[in-house]
């Protein structure tokens, strides 16, 4: 999420009338992210969130962002819900870029979890994929090899400058992951980014909702864990270094398994898999870093983070999995 594009006193009316909003207060930006535009609508009663979309594949997509999350409520999963205008549009546009509201979930994320934050999050990823495992639509993923490719020429000095050796370490995961391709993993439409600021909790510490799907793609369902894994499970242990809390990733991936049951070889792709998704975030936030936004207007993250986390990876041959999932 991010706050890039301002909203003015007639998009506000046209807002207020197309979507039949009662008893309007005001609206507030919301500036966690970098990718939309995106505001909290308030009213007397309720609340809702208003997304101008700016991203340009999002944009493109964006029929099957909606169909995913109109799909996804349809099965009782909680995420945003996309809204009808009083002219039966899902759609509808400010300063050109497309917009949608959205309902409103209560809960808040946090930045430090509890085990049974991490339970609840493996229960609910879990039923996400049952889901969407029905869901027909498809879609291309963004993140191919030109992406990768693409990206580590054009920050080539800033790995340079970190360690000599991450071009070859680079393209060394690019090939393991492109061989997963010959072992047939389970694929169906994943979150794709579904990171702690992405989940809502309520007090007893219950999720009450997954947010943003713009990354979502077909993919191999473990990737999911994975991105749970390197953006949940890591703590900076006494020398202020990252280090994988092996525990919640046990309490993951069993509770994950009570309701959809993990392959051996989907447990074999893993370390891969937390190495990919560790570049893609990493190399994200360096894009991310280079976008030419007004930067009081977003909230930019450390590409330095994912970097340590996958030479973490690179120096570690296992996850600390001691249980039998498959």
């Amino acid at each position: 999420m991010a706050h890039l594009t301002n909203l003015k006193k007639n998009n506000i009316d046209n807002i207020i009338k197309n979507y039949n909003i009662l008893n309007y207060v005001n609206y507030t930006p919301i500036y966690d992210g970098v990718q939309n535009s995106n505001y909290i609508i308030n009213t007397n009663k309720k609340k809702y969130i208003l997304t101008i979309f700016e991203d340009k594949y999002v944009i493109k997509n964006i029929k099957f962002f909606l169909n995913l999350m109109l799909f996804c409520n349809k099965y009782n999963f909680s995420c945003p819900l996309p809204l009808m205008d009083r002219n039966a549009n899902f759609i509808n546009f400010i300063s050109h870029k497309p917009s949608c509201l959205f309902s409103f979930i209560e809960g808040k994320s946090f930045s430090n979890f509890t085990n049974g934050q991490i339970k609840n999050v493996g229960i609910h990823l879990a039923k996400l994929h049952l889901i969407t495992s029905d869901f027909e639509q498809k879609i291309k993923t963004r993140f191919n090899n030109h992406f990768y490719n693409n990206a580590i020429k054009i920050h080539k000095a800033y790995f340079l400058k970190h360690n000599s050796e991450l071009t070859n370490i680079f393209n060394y995961i690019l090939n393991d992951y492109k061989n997963l391709e010959k072992i047939n993993l389970p694929k169906a439409i994943i979150h794709g980014d579904l990171f702690p600021d992405n989940v809502l909790f309520n007090n007893k510490n219950e999720v009450t909702g997954f947010l943003d799907f713009y990354f979502s793609d077909i993919n191999y369902l473990i990737s999911d864990i994975a991105i749970v894994i390197i953006s949940w499970c890591f703590y900076f242990n006494k020398n202020k270094k990252y280090e994988l809390d092996y525990n919640k990733v046990n309490i993951l991936l069993n509770n994950y398994n009570n309701f959809r049951k993990i392959s051996s070889k989907e447990l074999d792709s893993l370390i891969i898999l937390c190495k990919i998704y560790c570049m893609r975030f990493m190399f994200t936030r360096l894009i991310a870093k280079d976008n030419n936004y007004i930067k009081k207007n977003i909230f930019t993250k450390n590409p330095d983070e994912y970097l340590e986390k996958l030479l973490y990876f690179n120096n570690n041959i296992d996850l600390g999995m001691n249980l039998n999932y498959a």
